[in-house]
């Protein structure tokens, strides 16, 4: 018995250590990110008397008009695949906070706002209000990712659908969205509320979603929305005008053409949206600043990117898309 035992145990080691080895180079299949079928836009020469948007990665999205700035998210550390395929705690990276927030110029920060409440979208939020004095806006959850990172209890707000908040000359209004559909049923991965305060290190799935939002962005010079995840909500976006739409395209390919089509058509078209800048589609298991699509195994970004391009062209007005430029300021308005 014990012979058998140990042969047992020897099968499972070796299937464990192959198996691993298939994961890891599959892990490694992808698109580069010059595979887009996307011109990348161009990088502000001159930011005086501009409203600009710098892509952190991520749905992580910095807009600045020189007098006050507003994050989406601001996610700047990594978890590695290693981590989230086992289901270890994770928790933030203090020192890349401190380095993003130096770097990236982040000085004038009014406003987090987290598009949901997945580890993702929310674990830095309460660190970056806690260095920059910031208002955490978003939903109960998000707030108890703020309680749990001990960040004053002036320095979050919860928000209903529809609810507007001031910031020098920007209003930030959140609506209610949908997460995009990542299990059978139409449901997502980590769904529910977080009820009570969380605090780090804690499991992937400590992180629920939460409430989901469209994020709009408005200001005297223009307006734009947020789709932060690639989810949508029949009609909740037809009574908004935005001109330039971010969106997440990160699980596009495992919904279909079609379904793109549909979620093109409740943002971009229902808005009015004349540019558009994909994201959400790098791999965020990669270290930050580094550029990486998504491996095919999880979504094949090529692909729908090329769909976005096909989309814009069958409108019947002018649309331009264009991939944002990783951590360079791009003029909205």
């Amino acid at each position: 018995m014990g012979r058998l035992v140990r042969i047992a145990l020897i099968v499972l080691a070796v299937a464990a250590a192959t198996g691993f080895v298939t994961f890891a180079l599959l892990w490694q299949s992808r698109g580069r990110p010059d595979d887009i079928p996307l011109p990348v836009a161009a990088p502000a020469a001159d930011t005086t008397d501009k409203v600009t948007v710098t892509w952190l990665g991520i749905t992580t999205l910095l807009f600045d008009d020189g007098e006050t700035q507003l994050i989406t998210d601001g996610t700047f550390s990594r978890v590695g695949i290693t981590a989230l395929a086992t289901g270890r705690a994770i928790e933030s990276d203090i020192a890349q906070i401190n380095y993003a927030l130096d770097e990236f110029h982040v000085h004038r920060l009014a406003a987090i706002i987290p598009v949901h409440s997945h580890f993702d979208h929310v674990m830095d939020a309460g660190h970056v209000a806690n260095r920059t004095g910031a208002v955490i806006l978003g939903s109960e959850s998000t707030a108890n990712v703020a309680r749990g990172s001990r960040v004053p209890v002036d320095r979050y707000q919860i928000l209903q659908f529809g609810e507007s908040r001031y910031f020098g000359d920007f209003t930030v209004t959140l609506i209610e969205s949908r997460h995009v559909p990542q299990l059978p049923g139409g449901e997502h991965l980590f769904p529910g509320i977080i009820d009570s305060p969380l605090e780090q290190p804690a499991p992937v799935g400590a992180w629920q979603s939460g409430a989901v939002y469209s994020v709009v962005v408005s200001h005297p010079a223009g307006t734009v929305l947020v789709q932060g995840s690639a989810g949508y909500l029949e009609g909740a976006l037809d009574d908004v005008e935005a001109d330039v739409a971010l969106l997440s395209i990160a699980g596009l390919t495992t919904m279909g053409r079609e379904y793109t089509a549909e979620y093109w058509h409740e943002t971009v078209e229902a808005t009015g949206a004349t540019r558009v800048y994909p994201v959400h589609f790098d791999d965020f298991t990669q270290a930050f600043g580094e550029l990486a699509l998504f491996p095919d195994l999880v979504d094949d970004v090529v692909t729908s990117s090329e769909w976005l391009r096909q989309l814009a062209a069958e409108a019947d007005a002018p649309i331009t898309v264009q991939r944002p430029p990783l951590g360079q300021p791009i003029v909205l308005f």
